[in-house]
């Protein structure tokens, strides 16, 4: 079943350690999947896909033995830019770098973002190191307005976002964080550190200072 796996690396011309570093398992486990001692679990899928640059959904089913025929092909590569850096701490003022100093990034984008203005932001701050890495992470963003036209089935719940509001001298601050929505009427943007000062804000409807700005789609780490 796995042969697909080793020659979809030999092809890309990586090897199996940095496979087994960019799903963040010991090389020996990667090994036994190999060798058909451990199956690759659920929580690997994704990760595994990225890495390959296949599409999710069909290696999922190529793992669950549903697709034994269709070819698993790479997903186009396109290019987007990051364009500066959000704070993943207490809101801070959005960095957007001038456009001369935006980084083209390659990134294999499903047919589901086709037609969306898909961006980069860069990842300071530690509210969500337990996620995103700071300043290891590239977080790849789907504007909030074409997110839900791409996903119409698909609700913003549990999703990670970019939040921004406007402070007292008209400055954008923005930060990312879970979405997550306690009732109708309270909305938490949850933190996830292993600062523990870092605290939710909460959000009421009837008092909200705050915007979804994008919803993040995937993200890109360097060691």
């Amino acid at each position: 079943m796995y042969e697909f796996i080793k020659t979809r690396l030999k092809d890309m011309g990586k090897t199996q350690k940095q496979l087994a570093e960019a799903i963040h398992i010991q090389t020996p486990h990667l090994s036994a999947i190999f060798k058909g001692i451990r199956r690759i679990q659920a929580s690997e899928i994704a990760p595994i896909a990225r890495f390959l640059n296949i599409n999710t959904e069909e290696f999922a089913r190529y793992i669950a033995g549903e697709n034994k025929t269709k070819e698993l092909l790479p997903l186009d590569i396109n290019t987007i830019y990051r364009v500066g850096y959000v704070q993943a701490g207490k809101f801070n003022e959005a960095c957007q770098l001038p456009e001369a100093e935006w980084e083209a990034i390659p990134y294999p984008v499903n047919d589901n973002y086709k037609k969306c203005h898909l961006f980069a932001l860069g990842v300071l701050g530690d509210s969500m190191n337990l996620i995103f890495p700071p300043e290891k992470t590239t977080l790849i963003c789907c504007p909030y307005a074409e997110w839900v036209e791409s996903n119409p089935d698909q609700d913003i719940e549990g999703k990670y976002i970019i939040a921004y509001r406007k402070n007292a001298d008209g400055l954008c601050e923005a930060t990312v964080k879970k979405y997550a929505k306690i009732d109708d009427n309270t909305i938490i943007l949850v933190a996830e550190s292993s600062n523990p000062e870092i605290k939710p804000i909460v959000i009421h409807p009837d008092n909200n200072e705050y915007d979804i700005a994008a919803v993040v789609i995937g993200d890109m780490r360097t060691y």
